[in-house]
């Protein structure tokens, strides 16, 4: 409900914070090369318009849960208030990503902040508030004389524990009015609040350390839930902040992380899917972004990782994609090859020594032309290095590509181009490639081959 380049909710007692907050000079269309819109743009929900969300939401069983960020993403209540702020007169931002200015730590913002609340909750029943808590630049606090004068009397060694400081002020108040506190993996820095819940968005490290300290937490990372990323090459896609998320990789998360024990894992509530929409400017592309890789989130959500199969539930989807259309929602098309995998590599069957290995990849030939191979990462301790691949056709090499990538915790360069030429319906067409597990051999992944 708000950020720094605008505040979208009616609040009666700051009504400069929709009157100033919730208007902005002109918006940022794309990133790279930085291209703008010069027009102004605003808007706000009325107090009655949010109640009548969360009356739709609730005849649909749904709790919808505010999110009114702090101490970061405070721009736009700062252009509106200044003495929210720590001493630069500001507008509200026009450009997107972490900006510096935040709100100063003084007890008065803190005031603000709580009749600021109690507003949203006379709104929004649901158990959690979300504070944000994400991305706060220390650099005001920093080079502020008056904040580091705060820093003493309260007896706090640094800005992090400043912010920590902060959000317990809002953790407590919450608490006393029958609320929880949930906000990004950020709150971690510094000491978390005794009733703090989670919302770890920066891989799984943040819900992974909460969750052994006894917090509860909501799944949220980049690497398979931030549905704002590309679903596949850039030059094919709308325009999107960046990434890649395919659906085979929405699938395949596991929001249980190996590394906590079974009693740490029931602080682990569940998972959430992010759409931020600096660049999705249309609610029909905002479908196209989500669908079909929310139904792939209900199932990866509603399954243990042990019972998914994903050629089950693309033979499920196709189905459902039929449904979709008829409902009228704007959900991207299933690609012609989904990426099912073609073969694999299993534990044991690498070494930390470089090895040429051979698969048997005819079942994915369609035809001559060019072919993405994807070397995919799925389980175990060690990623897999690849040095090149090659595609033999009786005996011959008759395609390669040499660059190196890896497959594990994170994809480097992990796809290969080649083109077929001269193969025939029926050719046993082998894929050869030189591996190695980095550090071993407890590695397990699936190489998908498709025609591009």
């Amino acid at each position: 409900m708000t950020e720094d380049q605008g505040w979208r909710l009616e609040i009666k007692k700051y009504p400069k914070l929709t009157q100033i907050g919730s208007k902005r000079s002109k918006s940022m269309l794309k990133y790279s090369p930085a291209t703008y819109e010069d027009k102004e743009y605003g808007g706000f929900y009325t107090q009655a318009e949010a109640k009548e969300i969360v009356a739709y939401a609730k005849a649909r069983f749904i709790n919808v849960v505010p999110e009114i960020e702090m101490p970061g993403h405070a721009q736009a209540a700062i252009a509106s208030y200044p003495e929210l702020g720590n001493g630069e007169k500001v507008p509200v931002a026009t450009t997107w990503g972490v900006i510096k200015h935040v709100y100063n730590p003084e007890e008065s913002t803190i005031k603000f902040q709580k009749d600021v609340l109690d507003e949203v909750m006379a709104i929004f029943p649901s158990k959690f508030i979300h504070v944000g808590g994400d991305e706060c630049p220390k650099d005001e606090w920093k080079a502020s004389p008056r904040v580091q004068q705060l820093l003493k009397e309260r007896g706090l060694k640094d800005e992090h524990e400043m912010q920590s400081w902060f959000i317990r002020q809002i953790d407590a108040y919450l608490a006393s009015k029958g609320r929880r506190l949930i906000g990004w993996d950020e709150i971690l820095e510094g000491g978390l609040a005794p009733g703090a819940a989670v919302m770890s968005w920066r891989g799984e490290a943040g819900g992974i350390a909460a969750a052994k300290e006894g917090h509860d937490v909501v799944m949220a990372s980049t690497n398979a839930l931030y549905f704002d990323y590309y679903q596949a090459d850039p030059k094919t896609e709308p325009h999107a902040i960046g990434g890649f998320l395919p659906l085979r990789k929405v699938y395949d998360f596991d929001i249980i992380p190996k590394e906590i024990t079974a009693e740490q894992s029931k602080h682990i509530l569940g998972g959430q899917f992010q759409m931020w929409t600096e660049y999705i400017r249309t609610p029909e592309y905002l479908e196209y972004m989500a669908w079909p890789r929310g139904v792939a989130v209900a199932e990866m959500l509603w399954s243990p990782k042990s019972k998914r199969n994903f050629r089950s539930f693309i033979d499920r989807l196709t189905i459902h994609m039929d449904r979709l259309k008829a409902m009228g929602v704007n959900a991207r098309p299933l690609d012609a090859n989904l990426g099912l995998p073609t073969a694999e590599w299993k534990a044991g069957q690498v070494s930390n020594n470089y090895q040429v290995k051979d698969w048997d990849i005819t079942s994915a030939f369609v035809g001559n032309g060019k072919y993405a191979v994807r070397f995919q990462y799925t389980s175990g301790g060690i990623r897999l290095d690849v040095e090149g691949v090659e595609i033999v056709v009786g005996g011959k090499v008759i395609a390669s590509d040499s660059h190196y990538g890896r497959t594990g915790n994170e994809h480097v360069n992990n796809v290969w181009t080649v083109e077929l030429k001269g193969v025939n319906v029926g050719d046993k067409v082998t894929l050869r490639a030189k591996v190695r597990g980095d550090g071993g051999s407890d590695s397990n992944g699936e190489i998908t081959v498709s025609r591009l």
